[in-house]
């Protein structure tokens, strides 16, 4: 049963793979769809819709209807920040219960969520996972709606939405950073239409990007992966702030000056096909996969086929020359093998080491997520048995699934002198395939040196893949530049080759934060106390196995248990009262006190600009100031400012002034409205039919409909209790109050709208 109090809220994300899916041509100018575009470019998943899978009374699964999606997003760097919101509605006359998936893109960073409850968008606060789970025990012993998001495995979370009330919204907004898509030397913000619900079409999309809306488009088709131009940025970004400065550095070596030759490909292949469990999903793409490269193998070359789940099983026929008999015998070899139990990495491992024992030029390619979930389970371990059982004997690893370690992968690779890929896309897999006959240059024995009191974290291992790059993350104290005694080298034919670029760094958002999730990945790959892990974890803003993102339905629920706020309420777009400001600093309106505060103007500015001014239509210039808590901790400029009370009604543009650190000055226009009409408010009381001993007091702004922007309703009962009524719709706010408290004296009802005009209505109560 709902009952009033503190709701958690949490969601879970789900990576999804469509291997091979087809891409329709949009119809934005600005969108260009791009089936072929990223074959020579690393494989990238851009992600995709999320969904929301519900249980009716009865047990039946089912989707609920996802009636929008609206995209947001801006460009920071070789990145981008997005803004992800899903509109969902209950159709039926039943309160459900779901799980959210959404297919992250690869590389991103969740930064962020928010989600409606009882009809009010809340933001969510990254805790602490033992705490978040004790807060969730709390919930359930008081007969609350619980839920939780946890990480379980691999990129994929999980989170329980209840109650999904009939005939009323349900949204979800998700914050991440994802990389841009670099194709032929450029860079795409890249979506996809596609949803974990399956094939059927979008109803609503909307897609904005850099300020401007690129595409909105009804009856969007599954299949429909949308790229967006970026502009080119510098291979080395940077963010100041005051626990430091940080850098991103990228390395991408000119090939054409690097004289290195392919050693040649192996001869003797021993092919495990990962069988468990995980690999059910995957298992028609793995076949496909397994019979391409049997067929691209070498020359002369020889393979054996091993399954892979809590046993190893090699196939009976031995080590056998590749032709279209022993590929389609291997092909029926791994079909009876059912898909089930646990992956054992390390028993592959070992069982391969005895039959290549006595095999010279031999390899291992292995099929499958590279997510070992039984024996050796960590990368120490795994790579510990490699060295030891299979020295001189390259690893080469194929991953496929929504689910999958490429750390682990990129490590074994790494150390024997293989290489991994992510198959994705057929174009992929026959790319990689046809290296398997002729190598690939790989750079290896790079060199990475900083002064003493800088700290440098790799995107993987010191090595780099032709095709690829490597991103240095630099962090060094506040005021110094991170990049003064940094070397990149490395050594190719006794010459020393600096890979170091040479380019201007760009200032950029999310730097820190990217720094951050490799902090906080390497932490858990070196095994440090998991507080170390926490506390980076909170620092950054970025989500590991050892925290949760919870979402509680008021400002005084967080305060209850004790989780401290970083991502409170939103502002909204500034606007401004015709009161007299000049005298009042608060910002508090509530039923006992009301006092309007300052309205604010954000200028989006990078944080180390020398100065940036705002001009008003009256001619009259404020200078900003830079504010780094608003905007959810990524900061901007900001501007307080008054308006003459007689000053008309409407909507406005000003003129930011930026002065940049070299000196140049960039104007751009900011908007805000003078809005001087407080909202109209009617209050009804009734007896709740769902709560017992309950009244139900409703607020509504008249004939507003989407137009209100009633933003806060207050109330206090004769006896002096303060009430804040949540949002159910569209000008229209409810609070259930026991009805005792209601009983002889005055209700005071306030209520305000965005621009802080507000209007307070006294009600005698029988």
């Amino acid at each position: 049963m709902r009952t009033p109090g503190t709701a958690i809220a949490a969601f879970a994300l789900l990576s999804a793979l469509v291997f091979g899916c087809a891409s329709q041509q949009a119809s934005a100018p600005a969108a260009r769809v791009s089936p072929n575009s990223a074959a020579a470019a690393e494989p990238f998943d851009p992600g995709g819709i999320g969904a929301i899978e519900a249980r009716t009374p009865r047990g039946d699964a089912s989707y609920v209807t996802l009636a929008s999606v609206h995209i947001v997003a801006k460009q920071r760097g070789d990145m981008a920040e997005v803004e992800a919101t899903h509109a969902f509605t209950n159709d039926s006359d039943a309160v459900l219960e779901g799980t959210f998936r959404f297919p992250m893109p690869d590389g991103a960073l969740l930064t962020g969520l928010a989600m409606m409850i009882d009809g009010k968008l809340m933001e969510g606060e990254l805790v602490e996972r033992e705490k978040a789970r004790k807060v969730f025990e709390a919930v359930v012993d008081s007969m609350q709606d619980p839920a939780l998001l946890e990480w379980e495995h691999g990129s994929v979370f999980k989170m329980r939405v209840f109650p999904i009330n009939p005939r009323e919204p349900k949204v979800v907004t998700i914050r991440y950073l994802m990389p841009l898509r670099r194709s032929q030397d450029k860079l795409e913000f890249v979506q996809a239409a596609r949803a974990v619900a399956g094939d059927t079409s979008l109803p609503d999309l909307r897609i904005d990007f850099e300020g401007k809306t690129v595409f909105n488009e009804r009856n969007v088709e599954a299949g429909r992966v949308l790229a967006f131009p970026a502009k080119p940025t510098s291979p080395v970004l940077r963010e100041k702030r005051s626990d430091g400065a940080y850098s991103v550095v990228r390395i991408s070596p000119d090939w054409s000056h690097i004289p290195l030759s392919a050693r040649p490909a192996p001869q003797n292949w021993f092919v495990v096909v990962d069988t468990s469990r995980s690999a059910l999903e995957e298992q028609p793409r793995q076949l496909e996969a397994l019979a391409v490269v049997l067929r691209a193998l070498p020359a002369r070359a020889r393979f054996q086929v091993l399954t892979s789940d809590l046993e190893t099983r090699p196939s009976p026929q031995g080590l056998v020359a590749a032709n279209s008999a022993s590929v389609e015998e291997a092909l029926t070899f791994v079909k009876a093998v059912s898909p089930d139990g646990a992956s054992d990495i390390g028993r592959a491992l070992h069982i391969v080491s005895g039959l290549a024992h006595d095999v010279p030029d031999s390899a291992v390619l292995y099929l499958g997520d590279c997510e070992p979930t039984w024996g050796l389970t960590t990368a120490k371990d795994l790579l510990a048995l490699e060295n030891r059982e299979l020295p001189r004997i390259p690893v080469y690893a194929m991953m496929f699934g929504s689910s999958i370690d490429d750390d682990l992968a990129a490590e074994l690779a790494e150390q024997s002198g293989g290489r991994r890929a992510r198959i994705q896309r057929r174009q992929d897999l026959d790319a990689f395939a046809q290296t398997l006959g002729t190598g690939i240059p790989v750079l290896r024995g790079i060199e990475v040196r900083g002064a003493a009191d800088v700290q440098v974290l790799t995107s993987g291992p010191l090595s780099i893949e032709q095709g690829r790059d490597l991103l240095l993350l630099v962090k060094a104290p506040a005021g110094r530049d991170p990049l003064i005694g940094l070397s990149v080298k490395a050594k190719v034919g006794g010459a020393t080759l600096d890979l170091m670029p040479h380019a201007a760094a760009e200032d950029s958002g999310g730097v820190a934060r990217r720094f951050g999730a490799a902090l906080v990945h390497q932490l858990e790959k070196t095994d440090r106390p998991g507080p170390d892990i926490v506390a980076a974890s909170l620092k950054y803003g970025v989500m590991s196995k050892l925290t949760s993102f919870l979402v509680l339905e008021s400002e005084e629920a967080y305060a209850r248990y004790a989780i401290e706020r970083k991502n409170a309420q939103a502002a909204d777009a500034p606007r401004v009262t015709g009161a007299n400001l000049e005298d009042t600093r608060g910002t508090a309106i509530s039923a006992d006190r009301v006092q309007p505060g300052d309205p604010e103007i954000y200028v989006d500015a990078e944080r180390d600009a020398l100065s940036v001014t705002v001009e008003f239509p009256s001619g009259e210039i404020k200078a900003a100031s830079f504010d780094s808590e608003v905007r959810g901790g990524l900061g901007a400029w900001m501007v307080r400012f008054l308006v003459a009370r007689e000053a008309p009604e409407g909507d406005y543009d000003a003129l930011a002034h930026i002065q940049h650190q070299d000196g140049s000055i960039e104007t751009k226009k900011v908007h805000y409205t003078v809005d001087n009409t407080a909202p109209e408010l009617r209050v009804t009381m009734t007896r709740s039919a769902r709560q017992l001993g309950m009244l139900e007091v409703t607020v509504t702004e008249p004939d507003a409909g989407r137009r209100s922007d009633l933003k806060r309703v207050e109330l206090m009962t004769p006896n002096g209790r303060v009430y804040q009524l949540t949002a159910v719709r569209w000008g229209t706010f409810r609070v259930f109050i026991p009805a005792g408290e209601l009983r002889g004296g005055k209700l005071r009802v306030v209520g305000f709208d965005q621009a802080l005009n507000h209007t307070v209505k006294e009600l005698e109560l029988p």
